[in-house]
């Protein structure tokens, strides 16, 4: 059995090396909170620590959830109901965090990683092995922003490209043209609910290189993504609409897309993940520029029998100008190598969280 002896809550922000552009808003620097936990196992009688962290952002433009919110949450509702509480598994930690509000999903997801990434260091196993991914290298995609250089974004070699469009402003004919210039290229559309109903005559002209389009309409909209993927041949992704797992039962009773943004930071984490990519006939990866710890448990997920696209985790050079892990994610030819080091697998580089740090640690004790 394990039980948790204290949390640390490290508020930190990272700067992106570029700006980075969608229909939503522009991001440049990057709001995390770092999730430290001393586990005991009452078996070994041993005390281990693990890290997570809280992905929720800085404002409500992208997901109903901002840091302010998730660090109330886990304050407030899930550590108070947590003392003394035991607990088998990180599974059964997450249906445990599952019953004690129905809110909260990125503060859930901080808190589960970090055990997750615990229990991999007392079990001596990586993540990877624990959640039953296979291979050492999975292939991934890049996203590429409105304001990015597009050209030299197409020299990386990634295994599919991701477009961030916004619908209000974009020319639909450059950007089938585009597509039509890399006809061997795999490429995805992102609108972030931006699209407007005249956008429609368009999708019939997208070349057969768009594997899918992904959350076309507001994130509420059930309803309208559900009349348009049953008029298009293309695959639609549904990522705003998704926050946790009742979420993507209402995405399947309503048919209203047949592939999953899988974020297991916006859905409560990585058993929930998991439990998404079984429930669905399409899913993949997604990322929310997140550090190389979040990103190194999206590889651990990405190596997962099912995942249908390449997912989107990119070079670290392409991210921050300071990590919080020493570790480098590279791409080599469109494919990263999933960590296999006990736990997440990364190594945390505390002289750059404490540099970042961007309000004071809270500490928690059982």
């Amino acid at each position: 059995m394990y039980q948790i002896k204290s949390v640390t809550l490290t508020p930190v922000i990272l700067t992106l090396k570029q700006s980075f552009k969608t229909a939503h808003t522009e991001t440049k620097r990057r709001p995390l909170t770092i999730v430290q936990v001393t586990l005991f196992d009452h078996v070994t009688q041993q005390d281990v620590i693990g890290y997570g962290e809280i992905q929720s952002f800085d404002d409500f433009t992208y997901a109903p959830e901002n840091q302010i919110m998730s660090m109330s949450i886990i304050q407030n509702i899930l550590l108070p109901q947590l003392r003394n509480y035991q607990f088998k598994s990180p599974k059964e930690f997450a249906g445990r965090l599952n019953t004690l509000t129905a809110y909260g999903s990125f503060a859930k997801s901080g808190l589960e990683m970090a055990i997750w990434d615990a229990v991999g260091h007392l079990k001596k196993k990586s993540l990877q092995r624990l959640i039953g991914g296979t291979g050492t290298k999975v292939p991934v995609s890049v996203a590429i922003g409105l304001a990015d250089d597009f050209k030299a974004m197409m020299k990386a070699q990634y295994q599919r490209h991701k477009l961030k469009i916004d619908g209000a402003t974009n020319d639909w004919q450059k950007l089938i043209d585009v597509l039509l210039d890399y006809p061997n290229q795999h490429f995805s559309i992102d609108a972030n609910c931006s699209f407007r109903d005249e956008d429609f005559s368009f999708l019939a002209a997208l070349p057969d290189n768009v594997d899918f389009i992904e959350q076309p309409y507001s994130a509420n909209d059930f309803v309208k993504h559900a009349q348009l993927q049953a008029r298009i041949q293309q695959h639609l992704s549904l990522d705003e609409s998704v926050n946790n797992i009742d979420d993507i039962a209402t995405m399947l009773d309503l048919h209203a897309a047949d592939a999953l943004t899988v974020k297991q930071g916006k859905i409560g984490g990585i058993s929930n993940a998991i439990m998404a990519i079984k429930m669905v006939d399409k899913p993949w990866i997604g990322g929310m520029l997140t550090s190389g710890l979040g990103r190194s448990v999206d590889l651990a997920l990405a190596s997962l029998p099912n995942i249908a696209f390449p997912s989107d985790i990119s070079d670290s050079s392409r991210y921050f100008e300071r990590d919080i892990i020493k570790e480098k994610l590279v791409v080599d030819r469109g494919y990263i190598t999933v960590p296999t080091g006990f736990g997440i697998g990364v190594t945390m580089d505390f002289d750059a969280i404490a540099d970042m740090q961007s309000a004071n640690t809270i500490n928690v004790q059982y």
